[in-house]
Formats: structure tokens, sequence, C-alpha cells
């Protein structure tokens, strides 16, 4: 080795970090107290296992952080660290440097996952400044995510109705209007974790507040900076818990007669405030916009092992599961009160330690590589533009390929997507409407879908005054995920997803929960498909919007890992000429809306030779 190359690489292990610093880092951070309120944010951080031995030490840093619940069993066994470590073992054969941790943050009563969040971000960031070779870290288990609202003055014209059902209710056609509304914008945002060099503590709130909303009429068009509207409704939202973006900042003064009665509303627009969440670098692109340092995922079940409810019982003391286990008929009075299906489950701490042993096995036969068969794009949609071409272009190696007539155009139905699961793929593209518990295709008849899941459906609907078991037959929710994993029905081999679908990503009840409660995340879409449908990593969407991430097929096509797939697009966004090239000033910060759920890590791999 030359000897300037030998100096060069002293100087950087010498930049990189050490167990000892990361231990003392961990030491540091544990009973972390960011307001010294006696709420303690990371109430333990510890390292399991350090470096190895023939580890490179020029190599990129991973921090793979596990919830401390997970390593204690009933019995005392640590059932889900020795998956951990050969985890740790295959990251650290592709060239990471991998550090396994120990984690927990708070879960007391108060609602400030938030405020947490920012704990152990700040633990990243100090991390990062120790090793500039940080690439990002993944959670493994349950830990607070951040909620994102963001308000921006939108001038718009079109159609629109004031004071709606009151006596003053009054409607413009083709209008000219400002509009400046706060709204939830993503309900689970990695960026607040990946971007450790923006303004996002100062974005927190943690208390429920309530948020000014305005809307202004200009016939004659909303000048740049506003002036007097010609009519307006005033009005508020009410958030916790959450991270407020506010590229809508505005000056609403009333504009008084002699004897002080109300003639109108004069409001300035203060545009220049917009992008208090970026930092100078960010600011200086030709789309200001904040983007993510190192990659973040996590691999979470807590939301989708669940188990049904025994203390559901019939008229005859049935409950949901038969002598043998399997779902059953429930026969209720004519009176009774029926639960809701959603509500029939409940958390199996033993199934998410399953669930979680059973994906970190399919982790690492993917990473040892794939059958040829099973190294082909697929991509499927209903209502939206089919991605096959997007898959496709993200390897060389797939060129040639085509897409099998089943799939083709935007109209599948639920029976067309159970057989396109149950098919063996490395790449898949999902388009679809799509809420945080799953994805709608065109409605089937309900025996053919109970059929095609493996004939028992591991769901029930109501029927009368009985919940008989069953499936929704036009909506891929945790039911019928559940019932091809309870049935072997699923493919097998593990692939990477990217779903354009609508708060896909987006746990339920993220905007008033906290993250512990039993409630937050039930039937969670994108991690049903991670637990039960053979996905190992997905790429998606929280608000409604229709983009896609622009720069994805090439990065994969490159050899680049689902987290730089991801980076590239906030990249991409912020080298806009202008908002209008990137959609609109309402949807120049769309990267916002994307998060990855799984393994970040994962690549595009080859088949390997027979």
């Amino acid at each position: 080795m030359p000897r300037r190359i030998a100096v060069l690489l002293a100087i950087l292990s010498c930049l990189l970090i050490a167990d000892e610093t990361l231990t003392a880092l961990c030491l540091e951070f544990e009973g972390l107290d960011l307001l010294d309120d006696g709420d303690v944010e990371i109430p333990c951080l510890q390292l399991l296992e350090g470096s190895a031995p023939d580890e490179d030490p020029a190599a990129p840093l991973v921090l793979v952080l596990v919830e401390s619940r997970l390593l204690e069993t009933p019995d005392g066994e640590a059932e889900l660290l020795p998956h951990l470590q050969t985890f740790v073992s295959d990251l650290r054969a592709e060239g990471w440097r991998a550090r396994l941790l120990e984690a927990q943050l708070y879960q007391g009563p108060r609602h400030q996952d938030g405020r947490s969040l920012l704990a152990l971000r700040r633990f990243f960031q100090a991390v990062w400044r120790q090793d500039p070779q940080f690439a990002g870290a993944l959670l493994v288990g349950s830990f607070p995510e951040a909620f994102l609202v963001r308000n921006y003055n939108w001038r718009k014209k079109g159609r629109l109705t004031l004071r709606k059902g009151t006596p003053e209710e009054k409607s413009y056609e083709n209008v000219p209007y400002l509009r400046a509304v706060p709204e939830p914008v993503a309900q689970r945002c990695e960026l607040v974790l990946a971007d450790l060099d923006g303004a996002w503590e100062d974005r927190y709130i943690e208390q429920r507040e309530r948020l000014p909303t305005l809307i202004g009429i200009y016939p004659d068009g909303v000048p740049s900076r506003g002036g007097p509207c010609a009519d307006y409704q005033r009005g508020s939202v009410v958030f916790e818990d959450f991270f407020y973006v506010n590229d809508g900042r505005f000056d609403a003064r009333e504009r008084l007669a002699a004897g002080g009665t109300l003639l109108g509303l004069d409001i300035e627009v203060l545009d220049e405030y917009e992008n208090a969440e970026c930092n100078p670098s960010d600011k200086s692109q030709g789309n200001p916009l904040a983007r993510p340092d190192v990659g973040i995922s996590r691999i979470d079940a807590r939301h989708v092992a669940l188990r049904p409810r025994a203390d559901v019982r019939g008229l005859n003391g049935e409950g949901l599961l038969d002598a043998d286990g399997q779902p059953q008929r429930v026969d209720f009075g004519p009176d009774a009160k029926i639960p809701s299906p959603l509500s029939l489950w409940e958390r199996d701490p033993q199934l998410e330690l399953q669930l979680l042993r059973e994906y970190f096995v399919r982790n690492h036969a993917f990473r040892l590589g794939m059958p040829a068969e099973h190294f082909r794009p697929a991509a499927i949609a209903r209502d939206l533009g089919n991605g096959f071409a997007v898959a496709r272009d993200a390897s060389d190696l797939w060129q040639d390929c085509d897409q099998p007539a089943a799939y083709q155009g935007h109209t599948a139905n639920l029976l067309d997507y159970v057989a396109w699961l149950k098919e063996p793929a490395a790449l898949r593209d999902v388009r679809a409407h799509t809420d945080c518990y799953g994805s709608i295709f065109g409605k089937v008849q309900a025996a053919k879908l109970v059929e095609a899941v493996g004939g028992t459906a591991w769901g029930w609907s109501k029927r009368g005054s009985a919940l008989v078991p069953g499936l929704h037959t036009s909506k891929a929710d945790f039911p019928l995920y559940r019932s091809l994993w309870e049935n072997s029905q699923q493919a097998r081999g593990g692939a990477l997803y990217l779903h354009t679908g609508c708060d896909v990503v987006s746990p339920a009840s993220a905007s008033k929960r906290a993250y512990n409660h039993p409630g937050y995340g039930h039937w969670q879409g994108a991690e049903c498909l991670l637990f039960y449908a053979d996905a190992l990593v997905l790429l998606g969407r929280a608000k409604v919007f229709y983009d896609a991430p622009r720069g994805f097929s090439q990065v994969l096509a490159g050899g680049g890992t689902m987290a730089e797939a991801w980076q590239r697009y906030f990249q991409i966004e912020s080298e806009a000429a202008s908002a209008a090239k990137v959609g609109g000033g309402i949807g120049r910060k769309r990267a916002y809306f994307w998060s990855l759920v799984g393994d970040w890590t994962l690549r595009l791999r080859a088949p390997t030779a027979p």
C-alpha cells in the first residue's frame, strides 16, 4: 500500500468512532431528560455488540437499535438476539460497520413522542459529529415517531363557499383566493430523525395548540404581499405533539369604520419566513427544503402482531376461534352490540417475536442470493398509472422483461392482487388508492376471495346479529394479509416495494395517541406487507398526493440502497428551478411525505449462479 494512502487511512480511522467512544456516548445519553422534569426520554441505551476483528475501519457505520422489551421474554430467554446478531454479521459482510444497541425511550402517560424522538436525534447527532461515516440507523421494535403538520400561503382560483352552514354562507365561482390552513402532511415523517443538521427542535410543539386558519377572497387576483380582501373566513384547527412547518405565516389586521364597525380584513402575506426547518445549505437550493443526512427506517411488528380477543363471546359462550384455533361464527342476541371487525384484535407479544424472527430469517436468505426465477420486477395498479416501467428500470438485467397480461393496465381487482402477491418478485410496484389500513382494488365475490387466500378467512364481517369469518371484498388490509400468512399462501424469498398509495406508511391515530397506546398504528398497512406478504422494505407516502419518488429506479439500477433511493428524491426536488416544477408551492416539499418501512440498507441483488 502506498505510504500516502496508508497515512490517509490512519487519519480516517482516528476520525471514526471507537467502541469506547460509542459506549461513552450511550452512557452520556442514557437517562437524558430534556426538560429536567422527571420524564426521562431515554431510560436505556447501551452497546450490545461492538466491532468485528476483520472490520474495515473506513466502512460506513450503521446502528441497529433494538427495543429493550424485545430482549425480554417470559422464560428469560432472549429469543430474538441470535437473529439480530446474524443480521449484524450480514451487514458487516456487505461492507458496513454495524453496531447493535439496546434502547428504550419514554413510554409514560404523557403524549410527547416528538420530544422523545428529538432526544434520540441528539444521540444520532453526537454519533455523526464523532464519525462522519455514520450512514444511519435501523430501529427494531416500537419507537416514537414524528407527526408533521404544514401550513402554506396557497394562492388558488376556483369555486369556493365561505361560512358553510351558517346564515352568512356565500359561494363564489372561479374566484382567486388565498388559503392558509395547517394540515397533517405526514403521520410518520422519518425526515425529522434523518436530517441531523436541520432546525427541527424549534419546530416541535408538545401541548395541544389551536392554529389559526384563513381564507381571503381577491376578485382581481391575490397580490404578492396580500392586502385588503373582499371577503374572508377565519377559523382554527387543533393539533398536539407535532412538528410544525409553517410556510403560511400571515398578519391579519381588521379594518374598522370610525364607529368601530368591522369593514373587512387586511392580510399581509409573510412568505419571507418560509423554510424555518432548513439549514443554510438547504435554503441555498433552487427549491429550499430539508434533506436527510442518514438513512432511517423501522422494523416494527407490534402494530400487526395481533390475536383475536378471547373476551369476545357469543350467545352460547363461543369465541372467535374454535377448539382447533380456527375462525368461527359468533352469534349474538338481537339487541346485542356487535363489536366492529377492527376491534376484534389485540396485541400478541409472542406473535410479535415470531414475526420478527421470520423477518430476519427472510432478510438473511435474501442477502445470500435468490433463484433466477425470483429475480424479476412486478407491478400492479388500480385507478392509478401502472408502474411496471419504473420497476423494470431498477435493473439493467430487466430491460427485456415484459409485464404479464394479467397485471397490465390499472384495473386490477382483489383476486388479481392476491394472485400477484403469490408470484415471486424481487421488486414490486403497487399503485392503488390507499389509507393507513390498506389498498382498494376492484370488488370480487367473497367466496372466491376466501378460496384464493387459502380457504380460511382470518377476519370477520357483521351479518345480521352475528360475526361470520370473511374478508373485505375490495380492500387489501390486515385480515387479507393475515389470511395469506396463516394459510401459507404468500410468496417467499423477500421483495423490495415501492408503494404510491396515499397514507400507506401512516400509523392509525398518530395525530391523537402516543406511540405506545394500543390503538396506535393498529392494522398498519405497510407493516402488514412487511410481516405477512414477503416484503423486506417499502418506500411509501403518507399524505394524499400523486407524486412518485424521482430517481428511484436509477439509484437501484446503480447498486444503491433503498435509503439512497429515498434520499435521492429529496436532492432532485431541491434542485428544481422553481416551485412550479415540483408540484407548486403546496407540493414543493412533497418529498417530506415519503418514508421507509423495513430495512433501508437493502439493494437489489442479482440471482445466485446455478
